[in-house]
């Protein structure tokens, strides 16, 4: 005989499981309403050599008004830094996810620069032959958003990212634009001269629009890098003339893409591979330039403009390596990348130098004798007092801290190489040889 009390109860326990179990699934469904869906489009544009605060939305002199409107529809991050000085090397980071390294793990020494070693990732490098930069072993961006169904477009003028070095994997198109100079003296300023003028913003918009007439679909990666910022000096211009130069082409640019029906639905990254130096006195000599040797922060501190909103905290350290996930995540593609470096750490193995950053305190450990220096960014943004002596436990936390990261991003086994002919030339038209 059936038991009605018995019966109830087992009715009325499975009714609150029921509904609790209803209840998860739709609070899972509505949460995941607020997680963005992929990006129909993802547009990465790249300034190469553009200070943080070379645009007026970051407030700088030179007005940039196509920049600022894209800011006004997304989001500005206050606190986007370059993982390395130099342009290998942060792109090599936001290709990979990696942090860039030139640690040897040999007697505190470095790596050869070379076309082998330029984009700091010779640790996951075969010794046997394998050419240009970015190892085979590592999977880059491109790759990943294509398997995501991106159609992958490349527009490239920095010489140093031509083929073979590595950054051209996963691009369905890849078009360098510009010259690769070559020879020596006389020969080398005219290859030189030649390479800057051909490399423009109006040689690269109209590759892009070459490109996007070729494409397949309208599902789109597009990546685009300007040189005129970082070429200010032999087009006769100032830097503040190339900023407005630039900041035209990347309007002439987004117009481009809502002619092409290409806006709407688009994620635009703005953002810079590193800064550049304009003669800032620091606590100890640097490098002129983007060559650091240490890193200040006007060679580090980068845009980043990520167009439309779709982030609830855009205050945090945003490194090169970090916009590598940013972009995936974009695409609802999640690669597994093993972490080095802590969130809010920023460390750069340069050639004299090591440099080392976490909150408000920033270590320049020289190479030749050991020596920290230490500021506070806090209450020394120029970088311009040591107070290594008032803080020794700080002190001994970078030192502790960077000699195992240093260990940890050595190649052991890294290939010597001499630098090819090839080599000499792209680091000459870009100022980094004599």
């Amino acid at each position: 005989m059936l038991d009605m009390n018995r019966f109830s109860t087992r009715t009325s326990r499975m009714m609150r499981v029921g509904l609790a179990l209803a209840s998860f699934l739709i609070l899972l469904a509505l949460g995941g309403c607020f997680q963005p869906a992929p990006a129909e489009r993802i547009v990465l544009i790249v300034v190469d050599t553009l200070r943080r605060d070379g645009l007026s939305c970051y407030g700088g002199s030179t007005p940039t008004p196509n920049i600022d409107a894209l800011s006004e529809e997304g989001h500005i991050f206050p606190n986007a830094v370059a993982s390395f000085h130099q342009t290998t090397m942060s792109m090599g980071a936001m290709f990979t996810g990696h942090t860039p390294s030139i640690e040897s793990g040999q007697n505190d020494g470095t790596l050869e620069f070379n076309g082998r070693t330029w984009c700091g990732l010779a640790r996951f490098a075969d010794a046997k032959g394998e050419k240009g930069c970015i190892p085979l072993s590592i999977p880059t961006l491109p790759e990943f958003l294509r398997e995501a169904g991106y159609w992958t477009i490349g527009i490239m003028s920095n010489p140093f990212m031509f083929q073979p070095a590595g950054f051209e994997r996963g691009f369905d198109a890849w078009v360098e634009v510009g010259e690769s100079p070559s020879g020596d003296g006389p020969r080398r300023i005219l290859h030189f001269l030649a390479s800057s003028e051909s490399r423009t913003a109006e040689h690269v918009n109209a590759a892009v629009v070459q490109a996007l007439s070729e494409r397949a679909h309208d599902k789109i990666f597009l990546y685009v890098h300007y040189m005129d910022v970082h070429d200010y000096p032999f087009a006769g211009m100032s830097y503040s003339e190339a900023v407005a130069k630039m900041d035209r082409a990347v309007g002439e640019l987004l117009q481009k893409l809502k002619e092409e029906d290409l806006y709407a639905g688009t994620v635009i990254l703005f953002i810079s591979d590193h800064g550049e130096r304009f003669g800032e006195q620091h606590l100890v000599d640097g490098l002129p330039g983007h060559f650091g040797n240490p890193s200040f922060e006007e060679v580090l501190r980068v845009p980043l403009i990520i167009s439309p909103r779709r982030f609830d905290d855009v205050s945090r350290l945003v490194r090169s390596q970090d916009v590598f996930q940013l972009i995936a995540g974009m695409a609802g593609v999640r690669p597994r990348v093993p972490r080095v470096l802590e969130p809010g750490e920023l460390f750069l193995t340069e050639g004299s130098w090591r440099t080392y950053r976490k909150g408000r305190w920033k270590s320049f450990i020289r190479r030749e004798d050991g020596r920290v220096f230490l500021v506070d960014l806090t209450e020394d943004p120029a970088e311009r007092r040591d107070v290594a002596d008032q803080n020794p436990s700080v002190v001994k936390e970078h030192r502790e801290r960077t000699t195992i990261l240093a260990q940890q991003l050595a190649a052991r086994d890294a290939p010597a190489s001499e630098l090819s002919p090839e080599d000499r030339a792209r680091l000459r038209s870009l100022g980094y040889l004599e």
